[in-house]
C-alpha cells in the first residue's frame, strides 16, 4: 500500500485514505500532502523535508538496531554476540 506524509498532521497517510477521502490517487501538496522518498515498513519518528515536495520518513535508532542485531543472529550469532557487535 502506497504511503504519503500528510504534513499538517505529522502522518503517514495511505493510498487507501487519500482516496476515501480526498477523491485522489497521489499527494496533494496543496492539503500538505507530499510524496514521500521511500515507502517505510516502519513507523517514522520524524521526516526530512527533501525539497520538491518529498519527505523522507525518518526511521527511529532503536528500530534500525533492532533489525541489525535480528540480521547478526540470522548468521549465527547468539543475542549477546549481535549486540556486543554493534557497541
Amino acid at each position: 500500500m502506497e504511503k504519503f506524509y500528510f504534513k499538517s498532521q505529522n502522518r503517514i497517510i495511505t493510498k487507501n485514505e487519500l482516496i476515501c477521502k480526498y477523491g485522489s490517487l497521489g499527494a496533494i501538496p496543496q492539503l500538505g500532502i507530499y510524496e514521500l522518498s521511500v515507502q517505510p515498513s516502519y513507523e517514522p519518528v520524524g521526516y526530512n523535508d527533501l525539497g520538491n515536495e518529498t519527505y523522507y520518513p525518518v526511521e527511529s535508532y532503536d528500530s534500525m538496531k533492532s533489525k541489525a542485531i535480528n540480521a547478526l543472529m540470522g548468521t549465527g550469532m547468539t543475542p549477546t554476540e549481535a549486540q556486543a557487535m554493534l557497541s
